[in-house]
């Protein structure tokens, strides 16, 4: 089972972090991920536990504990929402290089009116 722990400081070690989870052992991974420009933690953690019933055990326990002067957010861990990408509309490329536009008035017939040479 993996959690989310949430509202962790950007100071918050992995270390820490683990120091916290020791009871709740054991634990197959902790991923905290990080600013891709600065490199600095984003302020969150994914934890993966070996069975569910530890991952259960863990959030019902840590949830509302404060880690560095802050209340921990732990809840389980969503799967990463894949967004379909619609497909790119297809643009009719009709270009007709040599129409003219017809801008002459409409006489009285109904048909355009037509100009004869000055």
């Amino acid at each position: 089972m993996k959690l989310f722990i949430g509202n962790l400081t950007y100071e918050t070690t992995e270390e820490e972090l683990r120091e916290v989870l020791a009871d709740h052992e054991p634990i197959l991974n902790i991923h905290r991920p990080t600013d891709r420009e600065t490199g600095k933690p984003r302020g969150f953690a994914f934890v993966t536990f070996e069975n569910r019933e530890d991952g259960e055990n863990a959030m019902e326990a840590l949830d509302g504990v404060k880690l560095n002067g802050r209340e921990m957010k732990v809840n389980e861990a969503e799967e990463r929402r894949r967004f379909d990408r619609p497909e790119p509309r297809r643009v009719s490329m009709d270009v007709s290089i040599n129409r003219a536009v017809d801008d002459r008035p409409i006489g009285p017939d109904g048909k355009r009116v037509r100009y004869k040479g000055i």
